[in-house]
């Protein structure tokens, strides 16, 4: 009788016969036989991301850019499937589509090296059979010339900082890492005590 009850509360607790799509991934030879949505790919692809160990700030570029660039689509009223994606789809209603929207090249070059990746990765994993990124190039940026400080400018920059001053002293040497090391300003915020090598005068970044 006690058998009788487990094997009740099993078949009740049990799952269907049907595996998830998740489920299928990994032992699936032909991924693109099964009709994944979008948000799906995309949860996938950012899985992948994290076991990468990539860092927290370029997962979150991956998923903002990639949800920007379905909004888009959404915007257009285009519920095409992800299968059905071409190179005119980025061409037309991506490219073209963001650059009527006032969108600057910058931007739009970030979202399609985001769209690279993320379908780069699909094409990878045989999630899809064909690339629409394949054949899309970056836009083309007409560089311009950033004006620099003069010396003079820069000697009143440091000047400003009162060296009597605990907030002085750090805005001082904050500016002389940057003019000294060209680090990013996100790099330089991110240094740890730990990463300095004092013997060899080095600062890890």
């Amino acid at each position: 009788m006690e058998n009788e009850r487990k094997l009740q509360r099993k078949s009740k607790s049990g799952r269907r016969g049907e595996l998830s799509r998740e489920e299928l991934l990994p032992i699936s030879d032909d991924n693109t036989e099964i009709e994944y949505t979008f948000e799906e790919l995309l949860e996938i692809f950012i899985e992948d991301c994290e076991l990468r160990n990539l860092r927290e700030h370029t997962i979150k570029y991956y998923r903002s850019e990639l949800n920007a660039f379905i909004k888009l689509l959404k915007e257009q009223e285009i519920e095409l499937r992800v299968s059905e994606w071409t190179g005119e789809t980025i061409k037309r209603n991506v490219i073209m589509y963001m650059k009527e929207k006032g969108l600057k090249t910058v931007s739009i070059n970030s979202r399609l090296r985001a769209m690279r990746a993320f379908f780069n990765f699909l094409e990878g994993r045989n999630l899809i059979k064909s690339n629409p990124m394949k054949d899309i190039k970056l836009l083309k940026d007409r560089k311009r010339i950033v004006e620099t400080f003069d010396n003079q400018q820069i000697k009143a920059l440091f000047k400003a900082c009162d060296l009597r001053t605990f907030v002085g002293l750090r805005d001082y040497t904050i500016m002389m890492l940057l003019l000294e090391t060209g680090v990013r300003v996100n790099e330089l915020v991110g240094i740890k005590t730990t990463d300095i090598i004092w013997e060899q005068k080095v600062i890890r970044i």
